[in-house]
């Protein structure tokens, strides 16, 4: 694919400019129905917990060719309709993909000893080392999806020892300080998000009957009315840190991203109403002369949405096809340099 490959602003569906449509349509609703043929690759970490990965190899893949891996935001699993899809449509491109499945979640419910979280970037690495021994050679994208982009920014930030066959990474909505998602879950308008997700989180608890001993912390009197008392009460005290605060704080990647040595295409939504976009301000003037990480704010969007009208993609999934063209560029600096293009004038105009 060439490297002056036109990136196409994001113009949204005319049914689906509303913020919260896109979102509710974009992640529960999808057109593509495959049949499940992936191979499963069970994961031993070293605190003895496992991950499962689940392996998406066309037929026509080679060795070395590329690879890419999947992962999915809270409440997620391998079986995410963004999942499905991009799996999908990557393989049909030639692209063998790995959808991993966080701790606990999709084909590892149960098997869990600790909850997923920000800060699971070693587990990236376990599950990229893998990656590297079943497709020596091959070049290796990572593509994260809301918490998912977040565990993808901390495994690229945090990490010395990134592997050297991650070649480049796009991340969708990320919440790069935590603490102000978790802020934006407590305003009126935005209930319904915070019940959707605390009731499938308690769910997901009760599943595991490693984890089920802990649910009198998120039960009876205990029961989390937001997602902060749920960090609080469960997440925080299980993996080790004080209190949410305190899990929000050493597990946000705003601070490390200028660190990021791998060419980070991240593209968020100015309306996503789960993460707000003040918190990329201060962002966006760090890097925005740097050289390997891009941010690409769109007007519409909502969360995982991107439902586009009508335009030379193939689909409606504006995203999907945003993230495939990064994927398969020959040169992604090409695509970085055009996004950073169709940005400087809006960006000289909020300044």
């Amino acid at each position: 694919m060439n490297s002056d490959l036109v990136f196409p602003p994001f113009v949204p569906h005319r049914f689906y400019r509303n913020a919260h449509l896109q979102t509710i349509v974009g992640q529960f609703h999808s057109r593509i129905k495959v049949a499940y043929q992936a191979e499963q690759h069970s994961l031993r970490l070293p605190d003895n917990d496992l991950l499962i990965l689940h392996d998406d190899c066309p037929e026509n893949w080679n060795p070395e060719d590329r690879v890419v891996i999947l992962l999915h935001g809270l409440s997620g699993c391998h079986r995410s309709s963004y999942m499905i899809r991009l799996a999908h449509k990557l393989n049909e491109k030639g692209v063998r993909v790995f959808r991993l499945d966080l701790r606990g979640c999709g084909a590892g419910s149960g098997l869990a000893k600790s909850p997923y979280h920000a800060g699971n970037f070693h587990d990236l690495q376990i599950a990229i080392e893998r990656i590297e021994t079943l497709c020596p050679g091959s070049p290796i994208g990572i593509a994260g999806f809301s918490l998912g982009g977040t565990i993808t920014l901390n495994y690229l930030g945090r990490k010395n020892d990134v592997s050297e066959m991650v070649d480049r990474a796009f991340v969708l909505n990320p919440p790069i300080r935590l603490s102000e998602s978790v802020k934006m879950f407590g305003k009126p308008l935005f209930g319904h998000y915070q019940r959707h997700f605390i009731s499938n989180l308690i769910r997901h608890v009760r599943a595991s009957h490693h984890l089920n001993a802990h649910t009198h912390t998120i039960s009876g009197e205990n029961y989390p009315k937001n997602m902060h008392d749920f960090d609080n009460q469960f997440t925080a005290p299980l993996i080790g840190y004080e209190s949410a605060e305190d899990y929000y704080s050493q597990c946000s990647p705003a601070e490390i991203m200028t660190q990021i040595d791998v060419p980070t295409l991240i593209v968020t939504a100015k309306d996503d109403p789960l993460v707000p976009v003040d918190t990329y301000s201060e962002i966006m003037n760090k890097v925005a002369n740097h050289n390997k990480v891009t941010m690409h704010l769109t007007k519409y969007g909502g969360h995982l949405g991107f439902i586009s009208a009508s335009s030379t993609d193939p689909d409606a999934r504006w995203s999907d096809w945003r993230i495939i063209d990064w994927m398969l560029s020959e040169s992604p600096q090409g695509i970085a340099n055009l996004v950073r293009e169709y940005d400087r004038p809006q960006l000289a105009k909020s300044a």
